[in-house]
């Protein structure tokens, strides 16, 4: 999900600015939030469940999304990797009462075109496929059955063509009839490609926002402001704010925007009051959000009535006695925003 390059600022800003234009806002009134349910929502890479996995923050955690150790495929099978059993394990050996879902990825592009949007209709038309095949909700469900999942999650991003939408949408709402209310569905989007439908908007339990990867006219990465507009669109597009829940990096990118990640954990010591680190090596800046920064980012999210926060990615973070902390910027927010509302 993560791994594709996002579009260029000036692109974004473009699709923006014409969203602005666009007709009548749609904004519900949305699901009252109780400040003690408010939702901290990570994800955790397969490949990090190891003898080095660090489990310390995940007390902080209320939801969890295990990402990279399950497919599916064009004909809508689903592969588990070969270590899928012995990750699921580990991770369930650490678990104290979260919230446990499965990402499941998709068939990523095989064209040899370098056009992005090339890349993502030929994407779009592998999912499409799968969604289509009448064969991937009941793989979904044996696997949720099976290793005892609360859901599924979907990081199928960036269905451009209104046709892809529509597939990916009677997908979604068939899936939620399948599978009834024994589990849930989420999903990560971006706020500037909302094109899903009302009735797949209500047949989805949790949308991550990801508002990250992008950058302000300075280069800063992922600024606050940038979360206010992320959120704003999606609220006024229709959706309920307690469904939503906000996307933070734990990791810096360039103000180049180049394609470079620098995990929070090996530079917080290194990088200046506002989250720059000048690195040598590259010559390039990278912009990190800062404690104080996911802190302001989950007040926000808080008193605008946010489901929660959601971490992109959970290792990336510095050990929970660490006072610098990323997870405990979060839990120092939400329990002093719980304590005012007392």
């Amino acid at each position: 999900m993560k791994k594709f390059m996002r579009i260029l600022a000036v692109a974004f800003s473009i699709v923006i600015a014409v969203g602005a234009f666009s007709g009548c806002s749609k904004e519900i009134e949305s699901t009252p939030v109780d400040p003690a349910d408010f939702r901290v929502t990570a994800y955790i890479v397969a490949d990090g469940l190891n003898d080095s996995f660090d489990s310390s923050n995940l007390d902080r955690v209320t939801d969890i999304i295990l990402i990279g150790n399950a497919t599916y495929s064009e004909d809508g099978t689903i592969t588990l990797s070969e270590n899928f059993d012995s990750q699921l394990k580990l991770l369930k050996s650490f678990i104290t009462g979260q919230n446990l879902y499965l990402n499941i990825l998709g068939p990523g592009s095989e064209t040899d075109s370098d056009d992005w949007n090339e890349q993502m209709y030929d994407l779009a038309d592998r999912n499409t496929a799968a969604f289509e095949s009448g064969k991937l909700e009941n793989e979904i469900k044996t696997v949720l059955q099976k290793y005892d999942f609360d859901g599924v999650f979907f990081d199928y991003e960036f269905p451009l063509r209104n046709k892809d939408w529509k597939a990916f949408d009677k997908f979604i709402i068939g899936l939620d009839d399948f599978l009834g209310d024994d589990y849930l569905i989420g999903m990560s989007m971006v706020g500037w490609n909302l094109k899903q439908s009302k009735e797949a908007m209500e047949s989805t339990d949790m949308f991550e926002v990801m508002s990250y990867d992008l950058w302000d006219a300075d280069g800063n990465h992922a600024t606050t402001q940038i979360a206010k507009d992320d959120i704003k669109q999606f609220v006024e597009k229709g959706y309920d704010k307690a469904k939503l829940d906000l996307g933070v990096p734990f990791y810096a990118r360039p103000t180049t925007e180049e394609a470079y990640w620098y995990d929070y954990k090996a530079y917080y010591d290194k990088m200046s009051d506002d989250g720059l680190y000048q690195d040598a090596e590259t010559g390039l800046t990278f912009s990190f959000n800062t404690y104080d920064v996911i802190k302001e980012k989950t007040q926000y999210a808080l008193e605008n009535g946010l489901g929660g926060m959601m971490i992109w990615h959970y290792a990336c973070d510095v050990p929970a006695d660490n006072e610098n902390s990323l997870f405990g910027a979060i839990d120092s927010a939400k329990q002093e925003f719980i304590k005012s509302n007392n």
